[in-house]
């Protein structure tokens, strides 16, 4: 059954400032108002934007746009908005037309206007020197960059990777070039470099983020996408030498993050999924107490970035001749396709889930961001199938999608309840993919409407109003962010006029559909002028087809390159130093594939209710009573409603349609293995589910805690005693610090899960570049290595004053009866990479950091993932 009910999917047409038209599952055709526009476009035209109707604030507002034509070619526009501003910004804004930009030319002086207005976005994000509070005193740091946004003076690595592959390549390579190479780094003088990285290699740097940074997070490979559309767009010499520095990055980063974030009993990689890293928005509320399972869950997004970096070092490698190099990257990309296939995948959703469980099984979670489901759609992780239904059944509203769905109840808008422009403009190119007219005309009409009502392109948008702040949130926004510039950018650019380049060449395929056609207005023609590839400038001319009623989309009829007929695919070679001409011309209107899933309409302030909402994450007890039999104890729901609850064991679920307040397992497993349970909650009538609770586990006989004042470890950290503050004595663990256990012993051959009870207080667990980063090596009494393992011990945040003990991630080995010795060793974090020397927290200025407070090793006997699966 899918999660969402039969009634909630439908067709939606969306005009700017047109009255929404809900149409039946059938699809049935509605002619909508044209679009204001003119062949010759007036001097002054005004737009109107209805409100969403559940918003009890809610009022038409208009959008005026005013040309002045005296100036010749390059026009100056006048925009103005009647909508509030955030933070009481102007209410209105004048452009300029760029002779060194691109420019459109349309039917619609709203269309021309607000393409000027992104670039212009773009202009004001391009600086000669950028500067963050935490980097250099705060004092100005000299690039030819592209800063973040109007609040966020700096380059950070994933929102320059996804501004730079969704349209900013095109704009201006040689800044994003610079912008991307800012972003990598080889380590400080006198930090260890592994032994097992690549000679000559550097690092993509993992921003400050989630306790401590990588590897909690590990979406510092989005850099590929923004350096492979870069890459596609320089001059051959320009190229090369980018090219051979990408390639040292990748190789590092590809190396470093198999070694510290790879999982191979799931094939995925493990981390925070990609952009979504305000813990609470989007994970358990448990989760900021427990954060090295953040480390141990899978994410949809991050999976697909590694994937797509591996394909890039793979092509790099084999352009240098380094064919084995290629080979293994190439296949590591095999397998995890497969992986994200069979692992993330929910055939009753019909969509991929954003994230999995942190246990072995890597379940998937039935929560659903449009960031990882557009990726795997371009990335050609998802095959035809797979990707129609994706596109027509994630939930969208009536101005925009959510970039995460179920939403979290009791949570402010950002991730949650929220629009992002960029996430739309991947949504738009995975639409167009697979030609879908019902979202893409969403995706369209949600751009220009925020960048209309706002006179920017926002940072995000509350969810059902589309405005910049409702309800207490976006709690944070900016202008002009850099991301949606890029994605408005290239909405017009690659979706409306068809300029796709790669490394094949440059690809004309426009998608345009009924509405968008409408939206250009009543002209014959539409051109996109001054474009350059590769150093040769390039105009695109649409020979409008007459504007038709309904929803469907234009074929390409034929292309032409300076007047002779073309392949879509264009022959370089046949480009002119000195212009250009491609021109278009469309067939009959054709039907889309699929429809549009809507959310089902609720009050703009709601925010629990159980038809968009998640149910409040369940909280649980354990309890093994005599002769083995296992009790669980559900504590009643914070909100208070009716709900029935999935039962899961190691990850796997062993019962459904629980009414609670308590189960009993009626098949535990053996009593000498430890058993994790964890519940998921479940509106009966919507079937939305909550996140899973806290696991409670339950230690077997087997179980053992090696404390770290056992007289078999041996080690040169001091003891450090127990403390008001840290209740246990633990050792710090440091840099140069030697630490290791003998004569542990494994009385039964099976499967064992090897943790640290730690705490790490360095700093905040929402930053940071401190993350502990340890290899652990298991050594039998031969002296054989017979596992090892990078295992993580991130921040962990004060509970009333008291530093609490926390556990690492979980190194897992099957193990033959006997004894063994443990050794730990360093790794590295984030805080060894020179750019971090200016960093002006614990890792940055005073010298790296990688230490935890280390109170004891826990060894406990598991069920491998097939055996809880066969149960």
């Amino acid at each position: 059954m899918s999660i969402f009910s039969a009634p909630h999917r439908r067709c939606l047409l969306l005009l700017a400032g047109a009255p929404l038209a809900f149409i039946n599952s059938g699809c049935a055709q509605a002619v909508p108002p044209a679009a204001t526009g003119a062949a010759r476009p007036a001097p002054t035209v005004s737009q109107d934007y209805a409100p969403y109707p559940g918003d009890p604030d809610g009022r038409t507002e208009r959008v005026t746009v005013t040309v002045d034509p005296s100036e010749g070619p390059l026009r100056s526009f006048t925009l103005r908005s009647t909508a509030p501003q955030r933070d009481n910004g102007p209410s209105e804004r004048r452009i300029a037309e760029q002779a060194d930009r691109p420019s459109v030319h349309s039917g619609s002086l709203l269309f021309d206007a607000l393409f000027a207005l992104a670039l212009d976005d773009a202009r004001l994000d391009s600086a000669s020197s950028i500067r963050d509070d935490a980097y250099n005193d705060g004092r100005d740091i000299d690039c030819n960059c592209f800063q973040t946004g109007e609040k966020w003076p700096y380059v950070w690595t994933r929102d320059l990777s996804y501004a730079v592959d969704l349209g900013l390549a095109g704009i201006d390579p040689a800044r994003a070039v610079n912008s991307l190479l800012f972003k990598t780094s080889g380590f400080r003088d006198g930090a260890a470099i592994p032994s097992t990285l690549p000679a000559g290699s550097t690092q993509i740097i993992q921003d400050t983020g989630s306790g401590g940074s990588w590897p909690v997070s590990t979406d510092r490979t989005s850099w590929a996408l923004g350096a492979e559309a870069v890459l596609a767009q320089l001059p051959d010499a320009e190229r090369a030498a980018f090219a051979e520095k990408a390639y040292a990055a990748l190789r590092g980063t590809v190396e470093a993050d198999r070694e510290a974030a790879f999982d191979p009993l799931t094939g995925l990689y493990g981390g925070e999924h990609s952009f979504l890293d305000w813990r609470e928005q989007t994970y358990a509320p448990w989760i900021v107490d427990h954060l090295a399972k953040m480390s141990a869950s899978k994410g949809l997004s991050t999976n697909i970035v590694q994937y797509r970096a591996l394909r890039l070092a793979a092509r790099l490698g084999r352009e240098r001749g380094d064919a084995a190099e290629a080979t293994k990257y190439d296949g590591w990309a095999d397998a995890l396709k497969s992986a994200i296939n069979d692992r993330f995948w929910m055939p009753e959703a019909g969509l991929y889930a954003s994230l999995t469980t942190a246990d072995p099984t890597a379940a998937p979670i039935a929560k659903f961001d449009m960031l990882g489901s557009a990726l795997a759609i371009i990335s050609g992780i998802a095959d035809t199938d797979r990707a129609l239904s994706v596109v027509s059944r994630y939930p969208h509203a009536p101005y925009g999608v959510p970039v995460y769905f179920p939403h979290q109840p009791g949570m402010v808008p950002y991730h949650n309840r929220a629009i992002w422009p960029f996430v739309t403009a991947y949504s738009l190119k995975a639409a167009a993919r697979v030609r879908n007219v019902a979202v893409a005309d969403n995706a369209v009409a949600s751009l220009m409407r925020g960048a209309a009502l706002h006179l920017s392109n926002m940072e995000n948008l509350e969810w059902l109003t589309g405005k910049s702040e409702h309800d207490g949130g976006p709690v944070i926004n900016s202008r002009r962010q850099l991301w949606s510039v890029g994605g408005y950018i290239g909405m017009v650019t690659e979706t409306l006029f068809g300029y796709h380049v790669d490394a094949s060449g440059v690809r004309i395929d426009p998608f345009l559909t009924t509405s968008s056609r409408r939206l250009l207005g009543d002209g014959n023609n539409a051109t996109l002028d001054r474009l350059s590839y590769r150093g040769k400038p390039l105009r695109i001319l649409l020979h409008l087809p007459a504007a038709a009623g309904g929803s469907g989309y234009y074929p390409v009829a034929s292309i032409r390159l300076n007047g002779a007929p073309s392949d879509a695919q264009l022959d370089l070679t046949k480009l002119r130093t000195e212009d250009n001409l491609i021109e278009v011309t469309f067939g009959a209107v054709r039907p889309g594939e699929g429809g549009i899933t809507l959310a089902p309409a609720v009050p703009s302030r709601s925010h629990d209710d159980p038809t968009v909402f998640s149910p409040w994450t369940p909280a649980i007890a354990a309890v093994r009573r005599a002769g083995n039999d296992i009790v669980l104890d559900i504590a009643p729901s914070q909100g208070r409603q009716k709900l029935r609850y999935t039962v899961l064991r190691d990850g796997v679920a062993v019962a459904s349609n629980v009414e609670g307040p308590s189960w009993r397992d009626p098949h535990a497993p053996d009593a000498g293995l430890t058993v994790c349970y964890s519940v998921t909650a479940v509106h009966p009538e919507s079937r939305i589910q909550s996140h899973p609770s806290l696991d409670a586990c339950l230690r077997g006989s087997l179980a053992q805690t090696i404390a770290v004042t056992d007289a078999r470890v041996e080690t040169s950290a001091p003891l450090v005693p127990a403390s008001p503050t840290l209740i246990q004595p633990t050792r710090l663990v440091g840099r140069d610090t030697s630490f290791s256990i003998r004569d542990i012993n494994i009385p039964k051959a099976g499967t064992y899960a090897f943790r640290f009870a730690y705490n790490n207080h360095l700093f905040d667990i929402n930053t940071g570049v401190t993350n502990a980063v340890k290899r652990l090596r298991l050594v039998d009494m031969k002296g054989a290595t017979t596992g090892q393992a990078i295992v993580q011990m991130p921040h962990v945040g004060p509970v009333d004053g008291v530093h609490p003990l926390r556990e690492s991630t979980v190194a897992y080995f099957t193990l033959p009866k006997g004894r063994y010795r443990l050794d730990l060793s360093d790794y590295f974090n984030m805080s060894y990479l020179a750019v971090n020397s200016v960093y002006a927290r614990p890792g940055g200025t005073e010298g790296p950091r990688n230490e935890a407070s280390i109170a004891a090793l826990q060894i406990d006997a598991v069920s491998t993932p097939t055996e809880t699966a066969a149960k």
